[in-house]
C-alpha cells in the first residue's frame, strides 16, 4: 500500500515543483517587462492658450490678447531610478499589482497604454486629472507635438486682425500720451528711503524737459547722480486698465472672444477711448553715464478735446541703477508747449 500511494504522491510533488517553478519565473518576466516597459525618458505636454500678455512692456502693450505657448516636463526612468522635471534621480519601486510606483514616501497609480507609448500617472488617492506622458521619440509623441502645432497656428491667426487693430489704438495712446508731455515739468519732491543700507536721499526741485524728437533732460537738486541732458527714451510705453477701454469692470475677465472684442474697439471714437481710461502711467528708460534710469510718469484726470490730452498734475517717480533712488512728488508744468 505505501509503494502506491508512493508511486501516485512522487509525480504529483513533481507537477506542482514544476508549476512553482513556471509560475515563479512567468511572475518575475512579467515584472521585468513593465520595468522594462517604463524605461525611457517620457514627455508631457501643456496646451497653448489665448491670454492676456503677462508683462507690461513696449510690445506687450500693442497686443490685447496673446497665445502663451505649450510647455513640456519630462520624466527618465532608469532600471531603479526615476527623475522628476530635471530634479535629481530618486530611488523608485514599481508594484505591478497595485499598479502603482513609489517615490520619495510618495505612491503614483500607473498605467501604461497605446502599445507602451503612452504612460498616464496620478499620486494615489488624488481626485485630479491624470497626466498623459508620451514615450519620447515614438509616433504617437510626434503625433502630440503636431496638434500643439497646428493649435498655436490657428489661435495666433485668429488673433492676427485683433492685435493688428489694437496697435494701432495703443500707437495712438502712447503718441498722444508723449505730444501732451512736450515742455518742462517742475516739482519739489520728499525722497523715499528705498536702498538696504538705509540710505535716505535728501528732497529737493526735480525737472523733466521732453522734447518733440522722444529726448529728456532731467535735474534733480538732492541728486547729482541722476541728472542728465538730452537723452534718448528707450522701451516708452503707456499702460493702463484695458478693462475699463472694453467697457468692463478692473475686476472682469476680458473675453477671449477676438471677434467680440475686435468690434468694441473698433467701434471706439478716440474721446470715448481716453474717457474710459481714468489713469495712465507712462514709462520710459534712459541710459547714461550713471547706468539705466527708468521713470514712471503718471497721468490723471484725462480729458480729449480737439485732438489734445489734458490732466490733472501728474506724479513722477525715478529709479536709478542699483541704489533704488527714488524721488516723488507733484509736478507742474512750467514752459507751455510751443
Amino acid at each position: 500500500m505505501k509503494k502506491i500511494w508512493a508511486i501516485i504522491a512522487i509525480p504529483i510533488l513533481l507537477a506542482i515543483a514544476v508549476f512553482s517553478i513556471s509560475y515563479y519565473r512567468t511572475g518575475s518576466q512579467k515584472t521585468s517587462q513593465n520595468e522594462k516597459a517604463i524605461k525611457g525618458d517620457w514627455v508631457t505636454y501643456s496646451v497653448s492658450k489665448i491670454t492676456l500678455p503677462k508683462t507690461s512692456s513696449a510690445d506687450s502693450m500693442k497686443k490685447i490678447l496673446d497665445v502663451n505657448p505649450a510647455t513640456s516636463d519630462k520624466i527618465t526612468f532608469t532600471q531603479d531610478t526615476v527623475t522628476f522635471f530635471e530634479g535629481s534621480p530618486s530611488s523608485y519601486q514599481l508594484h505591478r499589482k497595485q499598479k502603482q510606483i513609489s517615490v520619495n514616501n510618495h505612491s503614483y497609480d500607473y498605467a501604461l497604454k497605446q502599445g507602451g507609448d503612452s504612460l498616464t500617472l496620478n499620486i494615489s488617492g488624488a481626485d485630479e486629472k491624470w497626466k498623459t506622458y508620451y514615450r519620447v521619440g515614438s509616433r504617437l509623441e510626434k503625433r502630440k507635438q503636431n496638434e500643439i502645432k497646428t493649435a498655436e497656428k490657428e489661435q495666433k491667426a485668429s488673433l492676427s486682425e485683433l492685435n493688428k487693430t489694437w496697435a494701432k489704438k495703443a500707437e495712438f495712446i502712447d503718441n498722444t500720451v508723449k505730444e501732451s508731455l512736450v515742455g518742462t515739468w517742475s516739482g519739489r519732491f520728499k525722497a523715499t528711503q528705498t536702498t538696504a543700507l538705509g540710505v535716505a536721499w535728501a528732497p529737493g526741485v526735480q525737472t523733466l524737459t521732453f522734447d518733440t524728437e522722444n529726448h529728456i533732460t532731467f535735474h534733480a537738486s538732492s541728486d547729482n547722480l541722476t541728472n542728465f541732458d538730452t537723452q534718448a527714451i528707450t522701451n516708452a510705453y503707456a499702460s493702463y486698465q484695458i478693462n475699463g477701454i472694453l467697457g468692463l469692470e478692473p475686476s472682469d475677465h476680458i473675453p477671449t472672444d477676438p471677434e467680440k472684442l475686435l468690434s468694441i474697439i473698433r467701434s471706439l471714437s478716440n474721446e470715448e477711448l481716453f474717457s474710459r481710461i481714468k489713469l495712465i502711467s507712462f514709462s520710459y528708460d534712459v541710459t547714461t553715464s550713471a547706468g539705466t534710469i527708468s521713470q514712471d510718469f503718471t497721468l490723471s484726470g484725462l480729458s480729449y478735446k480737439d485732438g489734445k490730452l489734458a490732466f490733472d498734475e501728474p506724479l513722477v517717480i525715478t529709479q536709478c541703477g542699483d541704489e533704488g533712488v527714488q524721488l516723488s512728488g507733484e509736478t507742474t508744468k512750467v514752459v507751455p508747449t510751443t
